[in-house]
C-alpha cells in the first residue's frame, strides 16, 4: 500500500528533492533558533560524540596495519563511519559501497553482488579482499567473500575503510583491486543494550540486538541479527529458455513470469577483550532463492545456502618503549549447499544417443566445504618519532574438502552432452573436486619515514610462498607531500597478485593445475586541497593486469579449460568534493571516469574479448551526489543520487548498449524527540524515489533484455538504546 502511494505521488517526491536547497538556506537559522530556546551551549556528551566522529574520519588502520592520519596513508582510502551509515539509510554493505568514489556493485542473475573498484573485480569478485576487524574472510574455493558479505547488516559496524588500489605488499593474494575492512563495535562503543527492528518492501523483516559492557576489566560486545524477505520479484518477458524454445520448437520456459527472491540471513558476532588478549568470532548463515537459477532462466528450484564462521584470538603487548608485538591464531570455515536446475522439463537435452526432450527437470545438488587455518606475528618499532617500521610473518594452511555432487544426469567428456539418469545419483570421483590443500607462508616489512614534517615516504614489500606454484614478491612505494599550506599530493606504485583458487586449479570440469597467478602493476597520483569548509581531491590511476585467468575450449573433444589468457589495462580519473556547512550539514559529490581494454591471446574463447572493452557489466562513468541536512537537534534529512553510465556491449553482442540511469534515495532520522523515551530513534528510507526503471547488464546469450532491478522501495526502523 505504501509503495503504491509513493510511486503514484510524483508531485510529493519531486517536492522533497526541490525542497532540499531551501532546507540548506534555512538550516543555520533553524539550528540557531532551536539552540537559543533550548540550550545555547552544546552538552558535553554531544561535543564528545562530534570529536569521536571526526577522529574516526581522520585515522585509518588498513593501509599500513597501524593507525595513521588519512592524509599520510599510502594510496586512496575512504572512511564511512557508523553515523554516516545511518544518515544515508544504508541497510547492507552494498548500499554503502555504491557511494564510495570509484566503487560499483553489479548484481548477477544468481542474486549475488560483485564489487568493482576502478573497473576491477575478477570474475568471482576475488580481486577484492574483505576483512572484518582486519581479519581476512575471503574463502579459498573461489577466493571471494562478496556473495556472503554483500548483504551484511551494518548495525554492529563502527566504521568501514575502503582502500582503492593494490595492497598485496602487506596483505598478500587477492588484495589487487582494493580492500573492504569492516570495523565492528566493541564493548566501550556500546556501553549498554541496543535493540533494532525494521520492516519494509518485499515483505522484509529484520531484528537485532547489540550488547556491550566492560565488567571487571573484561570488555564484551555481543551481536545477533536475523532477517527474512520475499525479495524483489521483477517481471521478465523472455529468458534464455525462451530463445531456445523458439529455436527448437519447445515450450519449457516459465517466461513471461517473475523472478524469485526468498531469503533469510542470520549473523552473530562475539568480541571480548581482556588486558592484551582479544577474541573475535563471527558466524553468518544465508539461504536464498536464485532469481534465475544457475542459467539465466526462470525456475522454481534453484537456491543456495552459504555459511561461514571464523575464530580469531590475538595478543598485543608493548615490550619496551616504541616496540609493540602482536600475535594471533585463527580459523575460517566456509560451507556451501546448492540445488541447481540446468534443464527444465520439456527442454532440448543433448545425449550421446542424440537430442531429446527431457520429461523432467534436470538438476544438480552440490555441497562443498573449505577452510583456512593460520597464525601471524607482527612487530611495530618506532625508531624515532619520524620513522616507524612494521614487519611480520604469517603461515596458513588452505584446504578444500571432498565435495559432494549428485544429479539426475551425468556428464560426459564432450562439452554440452550429458546422460539422463532415472534418479538422483552420486557422481563418480573424476567429476568431483577432491580434498586438496596447500600451505602458504609470507614475510612482510614496511618503513614509514617522515623525511620532513610535511613529506612522508612509505616503502615496503612482501614475499609469499605457495606450496603448489611457488613465490611472489609484492613491492610498494608511496609518497605523501603537503607541498603548500592546505595542498597535498600523493603518489603510489604497487604490485599485487592473486593466486589461482582451488576451483580454478582443480575443478573437474575446467581446472588447470598449471595456472600462473595474476599480477598487477598499479600507479596513481592525486592532488588534494582543503580550505574549510571546502575540500576536494582529484586522482588519476593506471593499472595493468597480466596473466588474466579465464577459460577457453581446448582438446578433442573440446572442453572448457582455465588458462592464463592475456592482459587487461584500466585507467581513469576520480574527482571528489565536499562542502561542510557545519553542525552536521554537508554537500558532497564524487565522479569516476574509466577506460578499460583487454588484450587476450589467441586462446580467447570469445573474439570480442581480445581487443575491446572487457567488463560489459562495469559502467565507464560512476557518480554520487549526497546532501545531509541537520534540520534541528531532533531531525536529520539525507538524500543522495547515484549515476551510472557508459556501458559498452561486447563486439559479438547485437543488443544496444545499456542506457545511463540516475536513482534518487532519501531518508529521515528522528531521535531524542520524546523526553520519556530518550533512547528511541526512528529511521525511514525510500530508495529509487522516482521509481526509475533500469536493468543490470547481462552477457550475450543470457537474458535477452537484461535483468530488471527494483523500483521504488522503502523501510521503516525503530531503535531503542538502554
Amino acid at each position: 500500500m505504501m509503495t503504491v502511494f509513493l510511486s503514484r505521488s510524483k508531485s510529493i517526491r519531486f517536492a522533497i528533492i526541490l525542497f532540499l536547497p531551501i532546507l540548506f538556506l534555512l538550516h543555520p537559522y533553524s539550528a540557531l533558533a532551536e539552540e537559543t530556546i533550548d540550550d545555547t551551549l552544546k552538552p558535553d556528551e554531544e561535543l564528545e560524540e562530534e570529536l569521536k566522529y571526526l577522529q574516526a574520519e581522520t585515522y585509518v588502520i588498513t593501509p599500513s596495519k597501524i593507525p595513521q592520519r588519512i592524509e599520510k596513508a599510502p594510496g586512496t582510502i575512504h572512511v564511512v563511519t557508523d553515523k554516516q551509515i545511518r544518515q544515508m539509510g544504508a541497510r547492507y554493505l552494498i548500499d554503502v559501497a555504491q557511494t564510495v568514489p570509484g566503487w560499483h556493485v553489479w548484481e548477477n542473475h544468481w542474486g549475488e553482488p560483485l564489487f568493482f573498484v576502478r573497473g576491477d573485480a575478477g570474475w568471482a569478485g576475488n580481486r577484492v579482499s574483505f576483512m572484518v576487524n582486519s581479519h581476512l574472510v575471503n574463502d579459498v574455493y573461489n577466493g571471494d567473500a562478496n556473495r556472503l558479505y554483500g548483504f551484511l547488516d551494518l548495525d554492529n559496524v563502527k566504521r568501514i575503510e575502503f582502500l582503492s588500489g593494490p595492497a598485496s605488499a602487506l596483505y598478500g593474494s587477492g588484495a589487487m583491486a582494493g580492500i573492504i575492512n569492516i570495523i565492528t563495535k566493541e564493548g566501550e562503543d556500546v556501553d549498554g543494550l541496543q535493540l533494532t527492528g525494521r520492516g519494509g518492501s518485499f515483505n522484509t523483516w529484520e531484528g537485532n540486538a547489540l550488547f556491550g559492557k566492560t565488567i571487571k576489566g573484561l570488555e564484551v560486545a555481543a551481536y545477533a541479527d536475523y532477517r527474512t524477505t520475499d525479495g524483489f520479484r521483477g517481471h521478465v518477458e523472455r529468458d534464455q529458455q525462451s530463445v531456445l524454445d523458439e529455436q527448437y520448437g519447445t515450450h519449457a520456459s516459465l517466461a513471461p513470469g517473475n523472478m524469485k527472491g526468498d531469503a533469510y540471513q542470520l549473523d552473530a558476532q562475539l568480541t571480548m577483550k581482556y588486558k592484551g588478549f582479544k577474541f573475535d568470532g563471527k558466524f553468518i548463515d544465508r539461504k536464498g532463492d536464485m532469481p534465475f537459477g544457475i542459467r539465466p532462466i526462470l525456475d522454481n528450484m534453484s537456491n543456495r545456502n552459504r555459511q561461514q564462521y571464523y575464530l580469531n584470538l590475538s595478543y598485543d603487548a608493548t615490550v619496551t618503549e616504541g616496540l609493540d608485538l602482536m600475535a594471533k591464531v585463527y580459523r575460517n570455515q566456509n560451507f556451501t549447499k546448492s540445488l541447481l536446475q540446468y534443464w527444465p522439463k520439456g527442454s532440448w537435452f543433448r545425449t550421446p544417443a542424440g537430442s531429446m526432450i527431457t520429461s523432467e527437470n534436470r538438476f544438480l545438488e552440490y555441497e562443498g566445504k573449505n577452510s583456512r587455518t593460520g597464525a601471524e606475528a607482527q612487530a611495530t618499532y618506532e625508531i624515532v618519532d619520524s620513522n616507524t617500521i612494521v614487519g611480520g610473518i604469517t603461515f596458513e594452511e588452505q584446504r578444500v574438502y571432498d565435495n559432494s555432487t549428485k544429479a539426475n544426469y551425468m556428464r560426459t567428456s564432450t562439452s554440452g552432452v550429458n546422460i539422463p539418469l532415472p534418479s538422483v545419483q552420486d557422481w563418480p570421483d573424476e567429476y568431483v573436486l577432491p580434498t586438496k590443500e596447500r600451505n602458504v607462508w609470507a614475510v612482510y616489512v614496511e618503513d614509514l619515514w617522515d623525511i620532513m614534517e610535511d613529506l612522508r615516504l612509505t616503502i615496503g614489500g612482501r614475499y609469499d610462498h605457495y606450496s603448489d606454484f611457488g613465490g611472489e614478491i609484492s613491492p610498494r612505494v608511496g609518497i605523501n607531500w603537503e607541498f603548500a599550506q592546505n595542498f597535498n599530493t600523493k603518489f603510489l606504485y604497487g604490485r599485487a597478485f592473486r593466486a589461482p583458487s582451488f576451483n580454478e586449479l582443480y575443478s573437474p570440469s575446467q581446472g588447470n593445475p598449471n595456472l600462473k597467478p595474476e599480477t598487477e602493476d598499479s600507479y596513481e597520483l592525486s592532488l588534494g586541497a582543503q580550505f574549510f569548509p571546502f575540500s576536494g581531491q582529484v586522482t588519476v590511476f593506471y593499472k595493468k593486469i597480466k596473466d588474466y585467468i579465464g577459460y577457453t575450449l581446448k582438446g578433442s573433444p573440446p572442453v572448457y579449460t582455465n588458462v592464463n589468457l592475456g592482459e587487461i589495462t584500466n585507467q581513469g580519473v576520480t574527482l571528489q568534493m565536499k562542502y561542510d556547512f557545519g553542525r552536521g550539514t554537508y554537500l558532497g559529490m564524487n565522479y569516476t571516469h574509466l577506460s578499460m581494454e583487454a588484450r587476450m591471446g589467441p586462446e580467447a574463447r570469445i573474439p570480442g574479448y581480445r581487443t575491446t572493452q572487457f567488463y560489459w557489466y562495469e559502467p565507464a562513468r560512476i557518480g554520487t551526489l549526497m546532501a545531509n541536512v541537520r534540520l534541528n537537534r531532533y531531525l536529520n534529512l539525507n538524500t543522495y543520487l547515484l549515476y551510472r553510465g557508459g556501458w559498452i556491449r561486447l563486439v559479438n553482442d547485437p543488443r544496444d548498449d545499456p542506457g545511463d540511469y540516475i536513482t534518487a534515495n532519501v531518508g529521515l532520522i528522528a531521535k531524542n524527540f520524546l523526553k520519556e523515551l530518550k533512547g528511541l530513534e526512528v529511521r525511514g528510507m525510500v530508495y529509487n524515489l522516482f521509481n526509475k526503471q533500469y536493468t543490470s547488464p547481462t552477457p550475450p546469450g543470457g537474458l535477452p533484455d537484461d535483468m530488471p532491478m527494483p523500483g521504488i522501495n522503502f523501510f521503516l526502523e525503530l531503535r531503542y538504546t538502554f
